[in-house]
């Protein structure tokens, strides 16, 4: 028969483990799902902060995480580094797997504690520095040519955290662990993505207004935020800056529906990352010149678009 001891001590960490991303919920509030849609959420932005942070010490190797343990109480999940290799004899001379390991922890608590830190104003170049210089802490290639993480993949990394924290509620909290360490991400600090936009942007060029017809999907009733479109085949957002026409159609003065369409002058402002690839382009219509109706029967126009 099996002895059962009672104890009020912590559950020891699974030996394996590398960290925990604990969420500390409170029972009977809010949606249940949230709690595992934003754990879902945090290991995939680890996961994503792990590829682009690997590169820096070496191309050939590639991080894997595996779940090593789940508590319940507060929702704690263990998870593992299992990193591998390409047939590379430089690094088979070494023991690197556990440098590496240690690099990836504490990197993350970098990224998260630079996230969460609005203090001051946020430096991406800065980030990019001190996580080269921790990654040529790992000393795995010997040589002093480890290069910084590319700088659009830690802002998708970081909007990735920030989509989490989106999900729970205020009352929720959530951590990082590993050892002896302990770091709370702040739920109430908020990225919005053209701030991450602008710190990954090496470059704008801005088209001037040009005419185009843009089909309504999706118009914005409320005024606060963008009109939803179609571009050709391809869905667009874009913001009207038109004052008088959204005065009219907002005091229901100018009927526009989805399936209607807009002949309008546009601008387009194109963003380019650090890597010269466009990152985004964000629409501005700058004049409504005419309200295109529907003249036949759309209906499937927007079928299957999420």
């Amino acid at each position: 028969m099996a002895n059962i001891k009672m104890t009020d001590q912590k559950p020891e960490p699974p030996q394996d483990a590398d960290f925990a991303i604990i969420i500390d919920f409170k029972k009977g509030e809010g949606s249940p799902t949230r709690v595992f849609s934003a754990a879902t959420d945090l290991i995939e932005a680890f996961q994503a902060i792990d590829k682009v942070l690997v590169r820096s010490v070496d191309n050939n190797i590639s991080p894997v995480m595996m779940l090593e343990d789940v508590e319940v109480g507060s929702l704690k999940i263990w998870l593992r580094n299992a990193l591998t290799s390409t047939d590379d004899q430089a690094l088979k001379d070494l023991d690197w797997k556990p440098a590496v390991g240690k690099y990836l922890v504490r990197a993350k608590y970098m990224v998260m504690s630079w996230i969460d830190d609005d203090t001051t104003p946020r430096s991406l170049p800065d980030l990019r520095k001190d996580l080269q210089k921790l990654a040529s802490e790992t000393d795995v290639r010997r040589l002093p040519d480890y290069s910084p993480p590319d700088p659009s993949a830690l802002v998708d990394a970081a909007q990735r955290i920030q989509t989490a924290k989106d999900i729970l509620s205020p009352s929720d909290r959530a951590f990082l662990e590993a050892g002896d360490q302990r770091l709370e991400i702040d739920i109430n600090v908020r990225l919005d993505p053209d701030q991450l936009a602008d710190m990954a942007t090496k470059e704008t060029i801005t088209m001037p207004p040009a005419q185009m017809i843009l089909a309504v999907k999706k118009p914005d009733y409320l005024g606060a935020s963008k009109w939803d479109f179609r571009l050709g085949k391809r869905p667009i957002s874009a913001r009207i800056e038109h004052n008088d026409f959204l005065a009219e159609f907002q005091g229901r003065r100018q009927d526009v529906r989805p399936g209607d369409a807009l002949r309008c002058m546009v601008s387009v402002e194109m963003r380019y990352g650090f890597d010269n690839e466009m990152i985004s382009e964000i629409y501005v219509i700058t004049e409504v010149i005419e309200v295109l109706e529907d003249s036949y029967d759309q209906g499937d126009l927007f079928d299957g678009d999420s």
